[in-house]
């Protein structure tokens, strides 16, 4: 038996999403980066996706040209949207949705940079952080590994980031020795 998706469909709830993932990331996201994010499962529709982008612009987004491509970030108001609403969207929406992000970021954000490691955290709503860690590979550009941690507080998952970024080559090379890589 499948198991039914849950979808967003109502615009309110997707400029909440939206302002959730960029408040979740630390980071403005673009629209077609908003676009791959949320049809991952098709969890948002396209138009939906695009009538509400128009309604978060200058109320709870910002928009910013960056290296010629037009990028969302949260205004004050989206910020409080994000930590006051965020909540009342599914748990598994919010879940899949934020690795998705943290995975689309993560890969443009290699690509453009060079890097083969990104660390990211989210507090959740009981105070504890999720860590994530995406490895790429750096022959091929591709993810090679997706680890999350759970850290009791927005410390550990500080103190997390910063040690994992410290010998990232090193944290690598561990998980590749665990697998057999």
């Amino acid at each position: 038996m499948e198991i039914p998706r849950i979808r967003i469909d109502d615009v309110d709830d997707i400029c909440v999403l939206i302002c959730y993932l960029i408040y979740s990331l630390g980071c403005p996201l673009s629209k077609s980066q908003l676009c791959e994010i949320t049809s991952f499962e098709d969890a948002v529709n396209f138009f939906d996706l695009t009538n509400a982008l128009e309604k978060v612009r200058g109320h709870l987004c910002d928009e910013t040209d960056i290296d010629g491509e037009i990028v969302y970030s949260n205004t004050q108001t989206g910020i409080k949207a994000a930590r006051e609403l965020g909540a009342s969207l599914p748990l598994s929406i919010r879940e899949k949705l934020f690795s998705e992000a943290v995975r689309v970021y993560t890969r443009d954000a290699m690509k453009k940079k060079g890097s083969f490691l990104s660390v990211r955290y989210i507090k959740n709503a009981d105070e504890t952080c999720t860590v994530g860690i995406t490895i790429m590979d750096e022959t091929t550009t591709r993810r090679k590994y997706y680890v999350e941690f759970s850290a009791e507080n927005e410390q550990d998952a500080d103190d997390i980031k910063h040690k994992i970024k410290s010998d990232g080559k090193g944290f690598a090379r561990m998980l590749d020795e665990y697998f057999g890589k």
